[in-house]
């Protein structure tokens, strides 16, 4: 079964540990940076009398009041020590885990400083991780968990667009709603109303990268192009919206791990020839 066999070749067999480890930093680094404030101002969100929101586990929401200050304190460094061994690839997969789990409870304690779509995503992830994070400082690794995160990422880049689709945005002018929003609101002050004349243009242009891109991705011949669109789309995203660091750091790193053995190869080369030069002189 050739076709069975193709659509299954992404998962199997193994490549080159490098876009992995890419992702690896970038994601935990999100996570760092996204939970490290209210993990380090603990009284702020977890304090007694905290303005507190239920967003994901209400068990847990409505037991923190029974758990000791120091023991808080006591979680919230040991989910921060986690996150840091997972960048730096120390025991992964017992790393994950404790960050994953920690990162959980921290959320459905109080989701007010923490809620984000990216955190979908995230969990997601840090279940992949768990299961399946490869060996350290192995020169070649299994292409299961490079894929899994890959194809989980785009397929929710390319349903974005879909849910876009059918909310007509093409129709509705929401780009240009959102970038007339007021100072302060979700676009950064550069931004705001600066673009609303061809807003028209960037609902098509958002459309054709969630839509396009994904696919165009996991061909060999388009992919790099489309990989320069995709990291441009979403440079963009940020430089524009005030979105979460950790949307960023997942969405922007994950596409890495569509280049092959080959692309890597000759990126590699591209960029030792331009180096070396510098190095010389």
């Amino acid at each position: 079964m050739p076709g069975a066999a193709r659509l299954f070749a992404p998962f199997e067999g193994t490549r080159d540990p490098g876009p992995l480890a890419i992702v690896r930093v970038a994601f935990f680094t999100g996570l760092l940076v996204h939970f490290a404030p209210s993990l380090i101002w603990l009284d702020v969100g977890y304090g007694r009398g905290a303005v507190r929101t239920d967003a994901w586990n209400h068990f847990l929401f409505s037991h923190l009041h029974a758990i000791p200050d120091p023991v808080v304190r006591i979680f919230a460094t040991v989910t921060l020590l986690a996150i840091v061994a997972a960048i730096v690839n120390l025991a992964p997969r017992v790393s994950a885990a404790i960050a994953g789990v920690g990162c959980y409870a921290f959320a459905s304690f109080n989701s007010i400083h923490l809620q984000t779509l990216a955190l979908i995503p995230a969990w997601a992830i840090l279940i992949l991780w768990i299961v399946c994070a490869p060996p350290r400082k192995a020169e070649r690794i299994p292409s299961l968990l490079p894929s899994l995160i890959l194809f989980q990422v785009l397929l929710a880049v390319w349903f974005s667009g879909v849910e876009k689709l059918l909310a007509g945005w093409p129709w509705s002018n929401e780009m240009g709603i959102v970038l007339a929003y007021p100072h302060g609101f979700l676009v950064r002050d550069w931004a705001s109303g600066l673009f609303v004349p061809v807003a028209g243009v960037f609902t098509w242009a958002t459309l054709a990268i969630e839509l396009g891109t994904p696919i165009l991705l996991l061909v060999r011949r388009t992919r790099i192009w489309a990989l320069v669109a995709y990291e441009l789309f979403f440079l963009g995203i940020i430089a524009m919206l005030e979105v979460p660091p950790l949307f960023y750091f997942i969405f922007a790193s994950a596409p890495v791990l569509a280049l092959d053995d080959a692309q890597l190869a000759s990126a590699r080369t591209w960029v030792r020839r331009r180096v070396r030069p510098r190095t010389a002189s």
